[in-house]
């Protein structure tokens, strides 16, 4: 058998499949249904070993697994830099499944992490963590909007946390008030309950981790956060240096260079938007809590003056706490103040 290149186009019922040789010529271009064992069919007349680009989507866990299983070579493609694909005059599933197979076979194929199996459910309950404890905080806040539409202006966020039903309900005379406020209360106590069996759901699988106890001792983390950094990291090995671990954080800007001229911020929101999330909390609730970071805010606010100063300090911390976490899971050490602050 030869050697064989191949191009999934995939979607989210179907799939577009074109397979090239060692030449570069079309052997195979066909639309199938996302089945696996009618993937495979398709590719078994190519044998084993066959070279296989797939774009990132929102579903690519059943196929990569499937086809990884089956002995196939898998690479996963990063879509924001598959460019050429995504922004072309003429796009069709057909043309994008063969522009991935040519990019494989030419070595330009931009690959993006293949999560490893094992931990990425545990990462999906991180993540759905994050948007439930996101959910909770939108109906804190329509509690409190409701309550400035009736003129109740002395109340605080912590007021309105542990406020019970009954203090809402003798704050409202009309009657048709009291199924609204009831229902956002049991949204909130909903989602609470959920937040807490999903944090001990994730505390089960991470106290089998030496790095999830390791990184509780960065300042600012916890409970909470050690779990994202943990998991949205990944395996630490992939990055190839501390500065290439802070950049996918998104903790330091791109620059653009041309002509001699240098514009810092380019390319802000490429990375992890989950792990910058979790490093500027990190390093807000570390301002609060540690006194040598405390003093390092202070210092940064004061070398940096105006509107700017305060997220311009909270980012350098941010991105000290990054540099820290990327030593802590590369060494298997805990938290040295010393070596990130000095002495």
């Amino acid at each position: 058998m030869g050697v064989y290149y191949c191009g999934i186009d995939l979607h989210a019922l179907v799939s577009q499949i074109v397979i090239l040789d060692c030449a570069g010529q079309i052997l195979l271009n066909r639309r199938v249904k996302n089945h696996l064992e009618e993937i495979l069919g398709v590719l078994a007349p190519y044998g084993p070993g066959i070279h296989i680009a797939i774009e990132s989507t929102f579903n690519w866990y059943w196929l990569v697994d499937g086809l990884q299983d089956a002995g196939h070579d898998v690479h996963l493609g990063h879509p924001l830099r598959l460019a050429m694909i995504s922004k072309a005059k003429v796009k069709t599933d057909r043309r994008d499944a063969v522009m991935l197979a040519r990019l494989l076979r030419s070595g330009d194929f931009p690959e993006a992490y293949i999560y490893p199996r094992e931990t990425r459910p545990v990462r999906d309950l991180v993540r759905q963590r994050t948007r439930v404890v996101a959910q909770r905080a939108r109906e804190y806040a329509a509690l409190r909007l409701r309550l400035y539409r009736h003129g109740f202006l002395e109340h605080s966020a912590n007021w309105a946390k542990r406020v019970s039903e009954e203090e809402l309900e003798a704050m409202f005379e009309h009657p048709a008030i009291r199924p609204l406020i009831h229902h956002e209360l049991a949204r909130i106590h909903l989602l609470s309950d959920q937040i807490t069996e999903i944090e001990q759901a994730i505390a089960s699988f991470a106290a089998a981790t030496p790095d999830y106890e390791h990184l509780r001792t960065l300042p600012g983390t916890g409970l909470a956060l050690a779990p994202v950094i943990l998991y949205e990291s990944g395996q630490i090995s992939r990055f190839t240096s501390c500065r290439h671990y802070v950049s996918y954080a998104r903790v330091i800007p791109g620059c653009a260079e041309s002509a001699g001229k240098v514009r810092a911020g380019r390319g802000k929101k490429q990375g992890n938007r989950h792990l910058k999330a979790a490093f500027t909390q990190a390093a807000v609730h570390a301002i609060r809590t540690d006194e040598t970071v405390r003093r390092l805010y202070e210092r940064l606010k004061q070398r940096h003056p105006g509107r700017g100063s305060v997220p311009v300090a909270i980012n350098v911390i941010a991105h000290k706490l990054a540099q820290a976490a990327y030593h802590i899971l590369k060494e298997g050490a805990v938290y040295q103040e010393r070596l990130l602050f000095g002495n």
